[in-house]
């Protein structure tokens, strides 16, 4: 190798280096929606080849236990990513003092995973060792910091969704919501509900903005996704301000807002999103079969069903399209009310019926 391709190669290096740590520091760091184009990466080939084997699977449990893999294993590659971006970014640089290039990037992995079983005496080189051999060591304590507080997020997201399903069955559905707080007597606690899952949606909202891979872990319960359970609270309160127009509504209308915002954010990392579809549409015939069950539990209504029905729909269109859209391309359980899954075979089937509390 000559010269001067060393010294080429040395100031690729210094380049790699510099947006090596700017992708970390965009990935593990920066507190804030950020781009870092090797997580991009890797992350957008992940999720195509996980959701391109599920979409071929025949049944959805096996599916889903599939998908399971899926965020953790981009997790594990991005992080290979970039320590591997370091590992050849030193490499580069040092090439003007070593032989071959092989015996550069041995001597790069040597440093970085701070094995020091190779290095250079000379001071240029002994100064590259040492400062990958740091970098290497801050970028396992950061790792250390970044996995518990992604767990924890998703604990803290999965704990509503728990208490949702305990409460109101599985899968969640909107007029389900509505049919067990009536048969237990307890609409005057809505309210507190709509609260719960406002601030719900604000912090899921914030920290799947930050880190995207968290759209993509499955919830313990194959069944009832969390995008799911936030369009049956959704659509819970939605009706309910249709149906009882004179009752205060400003925590469900808050939600609803709320409701919507978390959603666009947490849609927004993902390219697959299309603008104006609407994966979760709802029928007037699919509608009546919820109405039906509001009014075997004797619920409230102040109006008709027609004009429920227009109020309700108006409402829904600011949340709905993109929960659908977010439930399809994540190979969400189907539901009731939550949209199809056409072409995906272990989503073929009739979605499953919400567990219903007995009337009287």
């Amino acid at each position: 190798m000559s010269e001067t391709a060393r010294w080429i190669g040395f100031v690729l290096g210094v380049m790699l280096t510099i947006g090596t740590v700017i992708a970390v520091m965009k990935t593990l760091i920066v507190p804030r929606r950020s781009y870092s184009f090797l997580a991009a990466t890797v992350g957008r080939v992940g999720y195509r080849a996980f959701y391109g084997v599920a979409a071929r699977m025949r049944r959805f449990d096996r599916a889903d236990r599939f998908l399971g893999f899926e965020a953790p294993t981009v997790i594990i590659l991005t992080l290979a990513g970039l320590l591997g971006s370091f590992t050849i970014a030193f490499g580069l640089m040092l090439l003007p003092w070593v032989d071959t290039p092989g015996a550069a990037m041995r001597e790069s992995g040597s440093s970085v995973f701070t094995l020091g079983f190779v290095s250079t005496d000379s001071p240029v080189p002994t100064a590259l060792d040492v400062t990958a051999g740091a970098i290497g060591m801050i970028f396992v304590a950061l790792t250390i910091g970044y996995l518990p507080s992604l767990y924890a997020e998703i604990r803290t997201r999965e704990a509503l969704v728990k208490q949702l399903e305990a409460w109101t069955g599985k899968p969640s559905w909107g007029p389900e919501v509505l049919a067990r707080f009536t048969l237990v007597g307890g609409l005057d606690r809505l309210p507190a509900l709509f609260r719960g899952w406002s601030t719900w949606s604000a912090r899921v909202a914030d920290s799947h903005m930050k880190y995207p891979v968290l759209t993509h872990f499955r919830g313990p319960r194959s069944h009832n996704h969390f995008v799911m359970a936030l369009l049956a609270v959704a659509d819970a309160a939605a009706i309910d301000i249709a149906a009882r127009p004179s009752t205060d509504h400003a925590d469900a209308r808050l939600f609803l807002q709320q409701a919507a915002s978390c959603l666009d954010d947490i849609a927004y990392p993902m390219r697959r999103i299309e603008p104006g579809a609407d994966h979760a549409e709802l029928g007037r015939a699919q509608f009546e079969e919820g109405w039906r069950r509001l009014v075997d539990t004797r619920y409230p209504a102040e109006v008709c069903a027609d004009d429920v029905w227009l109020t309700f729909s108006g409402l829904r269109r600011r949340y709905a399209p993109v929960a659908g859209q977010l439930l399809f391309w994540t190979i969400a359980a189907p539901g009731p009310w939550t949209g199809g899954r056409m072409g995906f075979p272990a989503l073929a089937d009739r979605p499953e019926a919400p567990q219903r509390w007995a009337v009287g």
